[in-house]
């Protein structure tokens, strides 16, 4: 069966880019939350999105994550691991 869906129409780039269009929204959630809150707290929560982020790019395929594959899935991962780590180091660190 032949499928006649354009991939050039908004809903299919919105197909594509699902993780981005989740995350976008996660990130302002998290700027608010350190606004008002806190930066130690917005810090730990933006590390807990990268470490998320991270496990979506081991266990999600390519056509899925969309512009979060830049390059190989473990090179991806392991950046977004280490950043979520130093991240998370930096916001629990006293008087940084």
């Amino acid at each position: 069966m032949r499928d006649d869906r354009s991939p050039f129409t908004p809903g299919a780039a919105c197909r594509r880019q699902a993780v981005l269009l989740l995350t976008v929204p996660a990130v302002i959630v998290i700027v608010v939350v350190g606004a008002v809150v806190g930066a130690p707290v917005a810090g730990t929560a933006l590390a807990v999105l990268l470490g998320v982020l991270a496990l979506a790019r081991i266990v999600l395929p390519v056509r899925v994550v969309g512009a979060l594959a830049v390059r190989s899935r473990g090179l991806d991962a392991s950046v977004l691991a280490l950043l979520a780590i130093g991240l998370a180091v930096l916001s629990v660190s006293p008087n940084l």
